[in-house]
């Protein structure tokens, strides 16, 4: 009969057979460079819903986040809480702002919502570098989490898995696009639901039941059975807070999706798909990652309690596809952010800067062989990444959230903000968030330990709203021009 790594092996190379072809047919149906980056208009609700949450989760969600919790417990609860509850945050703030600037300025990435907005080459620049440098360690450490699961069910050497799974989505995405991409993310989420809903009560049953799971995980971990435990109230606070809120500028390539509907009803039922789909992800993997603390007690890498899981509790053909699903979830985050950083260097560093006309053949030739060379540059910082995938995907994220939530959100809502503003905000909320991780390194020898339990995506982000108010009062009012476009008929006085 043939062996546990063949069977996983055959279920995913159907899997990915299948998705190579969804990527072929939607190559057929390109034909510019804002349907290669964007797909405006041609998403539905339930593939948008999907695609957002896909997206933002990423694999972290299911490797690091399940990892993380098993040893945590519930303390690290409110950071589930809170990205279950991500889309209320970014929907209802930004998503129909965003939607009705996208339609008047016909803008291809969030950044030319920023330039925009802050009237300016100056501001584009600096986010793009910005979200570029975040962008790279993100998606190394989606593939580092693709590779570890090759490497335990799979059998197959951590380098060999990268490259092989590392080329294949790279090369789904240089292929098909924002369509592809959006579209596979409705398959993928829809596989991540079926299979937690296996696994989590199979997980639960082993570990003796509801009642004993929790029961046995308070004897091993006495302090992680609360909420609070021995953590600070401020680790609850600060969990809440980022995992949610803070996805406004954390997650970039999760909130370009506002740019894609054209009319307010879908955006409204995309919400519901994505609030559905995240809580019932979060919820379960709250119950997978409790029983593995059970199950797997002496396991030395919090990462691989997925897949050892996986592994111990499941038949093969099945177990493919839950790997199927945390690969989807992963995937989802790859490509989207590939897409994301090629259209930046396309429509934000070589147009500008190139002072010619780029036709649409040109243009999505150059966004191809960009995507491309984005991947594999990827590929390579995945080779040797840190140990812990939560973290990586954290310390990127805490970046983007110190330099892009204030200047987004505030963009939207307060007409008085202003370009000096903006620019003081994304620089003095990075560079308060890299020094909080260095100080924290300095005193605890760690980049998951800080000074007074404030994570830097806290700090940074306050610290870049008391700059952009502050400036921004200082500076002249931005043009009348800019308050046409971003506040007419929004109900939000532009007096100043």
């Amino acid at each position: 009969m043939f062996s546990d790594a063949t069977l996983y092996t055959v279920v995913l190379a159907l899997y990915f057979a299948g998705l190579m072809g969804l990527g072929v047919w939607f190559n057929r149906r390109t034909k510019s460079r804002e349907q290669y980056f964007l797909a405006r208009g041609e998403l539905g609700p339930a593939t948008l819903g999907f695609s957002y949450s896909a997206t933002q989760m990423s694999g972290s969600s299911y490797m690091g986040a399940v990892g993380t919790e098993r040893v945590l417990g519930y303390n690290f609860a409110p950071g589930g809480v809170s990205s279950a509850a991500a889309p209320w945050f970014t929907y209802i703030l930004l998503g129909e702002r965003l939607r009705r600037v996208a339609s008047r300025i016909r803008c291809t990435t969030i950044v030319d919502v920023l330039q925009a907005r802050y009237y300016g080459r100056s501001v584009a620049t600096i986010a793009t570098v910005l979200m570029l440098v975040a962008f790279v360690p993100l998606v190394a450490a989606q593939l580092k989490a693709a590779a570890n699961l090759f490497q335990v069910l799979m059998e197959i050497p951590y380098l060999v898995g990268l490259v092989v799974f590392g080329g294949i989505v790279i090369l789904y995405t240089v292929i098909g696009g924002m369509r592809a991409v959006a579209s596979t993310d409705l398959l993928q989420g829809t596989i991540m639901v079926v299979g937690f809903a296996v696994l989590a009560p199979v997980a639960v049953g082993a570990a003796g039941g509801f009642g004993e799971m929790h029961l046995r995980y308070g004897e091993l971990n006495p302090e992680r059975i609360s909420f609070l435990g021995g953590m600070p109230a401020l680790w609850v606070v600060s969990s809440f807070l980022v995992w949610g809120f803070f996805q406004i500028g954390g997650a970039p390539a999760a909130v370009t999706r506002f740019l894609i509907p054209e009319n307010e009803r879908t955006l409204k039922r995309a919400l519901v798909f994505s609030i559905t789909f995240s809580s019932f992800i979060f919820a379960t993997s709250t119950l997978i990652a409790i029983s593995s603390g059970v199950l797997l007690p002496s396991l030395e890498q919090p990462d691989m309690a997925l897949p050892t899981l996986v592994r111990m509790l499941l038949h093969p053909v099945f177990g493919g596809i839950i790997v199927a699903a945390v690969l989807g979830a992963t995937m989802s985050t790859i490509d989207s952010i590939l897409l994301l950083a090629s259209s930046l260097v396309v429509e934000n560093l070589y147009v500008p800067l190139a002072k010619r006309t780029v036709n649409q053949a040109q243009g999505l030739k150059l966004a191809r062989w960009t995507t491309l060379g984005i991947g594999l540059f990827a590929i390579l910082v995945a080779i040797d990444p840190p140990a812990t995938i939560l973290w990586i995907v954290t310390m990127a994220f805490s970046l983007m959230a110190s330099a892009f939530t204030f200047p987004l959100l505030l963009g939207m809502w307060w007409p008085r903000a202003t370009k000096e503003g903006a620019i003081a905000a994304m620089l003095g909320g990075a560079a308060t968030c890299v020094l909080w991780y260095v100080l924290g390194y300095m005193q605890h020898g760690s980049f998951d330990n800080w000074i007074a339990g404030l994570w830097p995506a806290l700090v940074g982000p306050f610290v870049s709203l008391a700059l952009l108010l502050g400036v921004s009062l200082a500076t002249r009012p931005p043009p009348r021009e800019v308050a046409a476009v971003f506040f007419e008929d929004s109900g939000v006085s532009v007096a100043t």
